[in-house]
C-alpha cells in the first residue's frame, strides 16, 4: 500500500506544476521540538501516553507501538510539548530523516521536530514530501558538528513545494482510505504479537495442550 501512496504522489508531483516553493513554517499551525521528562522522576513514567524515540519511528508509517510512555504527570510536566493526533514527526538529531505520523497523542524527546499541520488536507502531502528530503536534511544537519543535527529554525526554514488547495484535498481523499489501512494493519499486527506472546509462555510450560484444543 505504500508503493501505491508513493506512486501517486510521484504522479502529482510530475503532472500538475501549480506550485508555490514556500517554508516548512508557512504551512504548520506549529513546529515542536520534543522534550524527555526527568528520569529521575518515576511518577513521570510508565504511564498511557506514547513517548516517541528514533527507534519508535524505523520503517513504520504510524508510531503505534512504542518502547516508553509516560504518565498523566510527565505529560503534564512539559504539556506544551504534548502533540496532537496526526501530526508529523522527523527524526532530527543523529539519524536524520525518519518519518512518521503519531495515531493518538504523544511526546517525543528532544532528538525529533514535529509539524502540527494548519489543514487536515495537508498531513498526508506533507508526510510524502518530507520523505523526499532526506538527503537535504542530513547535509543540512552535517554543518558545523560531528553528529548531525538539523534544530528548530533550520528545520522550519525547509523549502518545500506546496501546490494548490483543490491538489492537496484531491490527493488527500485518494490516499486516506490507504493510510487508514495501513494503520489498521499495525494495530491488528500489535494485537497478535500480544496474543503470542501471552500463549507462548504457557504453550512452553504444558498450561495448554494443543491435543485438546479442536480447530
Amino acid at each position: 500500500m505504500q508503493e501505491i501512496i508513493t506512486n501517486i504522489f510521484n504522479d502529482l508531483i510530475e503532472n500538475n506544476d501549480k506550485f508555490q516553493t514556500i517554508q516548512l513554517s508557512d504551512i504548520a499551525k506549529e513546529i515542536v521540538t520534543g522534550k524527555t521528562p526527568s528520569t529521575s522522576k518515576a511518577e513521570y513514567w510508565n504511564g498511557r501516553i506514547p513517548f516517541v524515540t528514533i527507534p519508535d519511528m524505523h520503517n513504520e508509517v504510524y508510531s503505534y507501538k512504542v518502547e516508553r510512555c509516560i504518565s498523566d504527570a510527565g505529560s503534564n510536566s512539559q504539556i506544551k510539548k504534548l502533540l496532537p493526533s496526526n501530526s508529523i514527526m522527523v527524526s532530527c538529531i543523529a539519524t536524520v530523516g525518519l518519518v512518521s505520523i503519531n495515531p493518538i497523542p504523544c511526546h517525543t524527546n528532544q532528538q525529533i521536530n514535529s509539524i502540527i499541520t494548519k489543514n487536515d488536507y495537508d498531513l498526508f502531502y506533507l508526510y510524502e514530501m518530507l520523505k523526499t528530503k532526506k538527503e537535504e536534511l542530513k547535509n543540512i544537519g552535517s554543518s558545523g558538528s560531528a553528529t548531525l543535527n538539523v534544530n528548530k529554525n533550520q528545520f522550519g526554514k525547509l523549502n518545500i513545494n506546496y501546490p494548490e488547495k483543490e491538489i492537496l484535498i484531491d490527493f488527500n481523499k485518494k490516499v486516506r482510505p490507504l493510510f487508514d489501512r495501513i494503520l489498521l494493519i499495525q494495530q491488528e499486527n500489535i494485537k497478535l504479537e500480544q496474543i503470542r506472546d501471552t500463549l507462548l509462555p504457557k504453550l512452553m510450560n504444558g498450561e495448554i495442550d494443543l491435543d485438546k484444543i479442536e480447530i
